[in-house]
């Protein structure tokens, strides 16, 4: 006979859950993951009655579950949404619709950033420079920098990101390797504003794997798009995600054990690691090493790449 829910215990058991010890239906599934999202937001404090609260929204699972599950949990708080385009051909056009589609279900603003008209660059375009085989790394520093633009232009002051539990795991076996302590140090829950008129950056779905949100948006009806980045093939962030797939065949709990871990490391670290001071960039008043930001040497670059045909 079918398993019954670990909840309900009525309704047929659709989801196993081996890290909880529980087998649940699909409503009760939505129940239990709109509950964790919201425990994990009051336990870290990761924003306040009444803040405004941004959702940097891509078009894919992760993002989308976390704007639907935000709005599901914290009926009263006010959340928009916030979207880049970043000019991939096909690509970013669809991701903006399933964005945009996404806000509209959901009832919220959307606010959109097209990288495209604002700089006259896509990131299509470094594709002709030396980043060309990282262009990941690029796309990381341009959407850090439109999403704070975006989230200045909403009025909001905590910007809440869908990297899940696999992600952060992915990024800590990285820094881990590469001894990029301070990198450490950032994927905590809550990440403090390096300038006073910057985000709050906030992850609610740091405890929630990937398999998690995909489900939660095929149960719920969370509009999203299934296409991939055609440029994150052969990404090392997938090689890592393999690894942590293997371990857990063994060991369901592996992945959270890890994360637990980390979160009790990370507390040790912001202790000893005094992160990089950061002063204004001269161009653009952003977080800058040398007086001019990641975002605007990439910038000046290919423009001057482009300019040269």
């Amino acid at each position: 006979m079918p398993r019954k829910c670990s909840r309900c215990g009525s309704a047929n058991a659709e989801v196993s859950l081996p890290y909880a010890k529980l087998s649940l239906c699909r409503d009760c599934f939505l129940e239990y993951y709109i509950h964790r999202v919201k425990r994990t937001v009051e336990k870290y404090r990761m924003f306040r009655k009444g803040e405004a609260v941004g959702v940097a929204v891509s078009g894919g699972k992760d993002s989308a579950a976390l704007l639907h599950s935000l709005r599901r949990a914290f009926l009263s708080q006010k959340i928009v949404a916030l979207h880049v385009n970043l000019g991939i051909p096909e690509y970013s056009d669809r991701c903006q619709e399933e964005a945009e589609r996404l806000a509209e279900s959901v009832g919220v603003d959307i606010y959109i950033l097209d990288l495209k008209r604002e700089e006259n660059v896509s990131l299509s375009d470094f594709k002709r420079t030396i980043y060309k085989k990282k262009i990941c790394s690029v796309c990381g520093t341009i959407k850090r920098h439109s999403f704070e633009e975006i989230a200045g232009r909403a009025g909001v002051k905590v910007l809440a990101t869908g990297h899940n539990m696999d992600d952060i795991l992915s990024f800590m076996l990285s820094s881990l390797f590469t001894k990029q302590w301070a990198q450490l140090v950032r994927l905590k829950p809550v990440l403090p504003p390096l300038f006073s008129w910057m985000t709050r950056k906030v992850k609610p779905l740091i405890k929630i794997s990937g398999r998690e949100n995909l489900l939660y948006c095929l149960y719920a009806g969370v509009p999203f798009t299934e296409i991939e980045c055609p440029y994150s093939k052969g990404a090392k962030t997938k090689e890592r995600l393999k690894a942590l797939e293997i371990l857990s065949m063994n060991n369901p709990n592996i992945k959270y054990q890890a994360l637990d871990a980390f979160l009790e490391i990370s507390k040790i670290l912001e202790e000893k690691i005094k992160l990089p001071k950061a002063t204004p960039c001269v161009k653009c008043g952003f977080p800058s090493r040398d007086g001019i930001c990641a975002y605007c040497k990439r910038m000046a670059y290919v423009k001057e790449i482009l300019s040269n045909g």
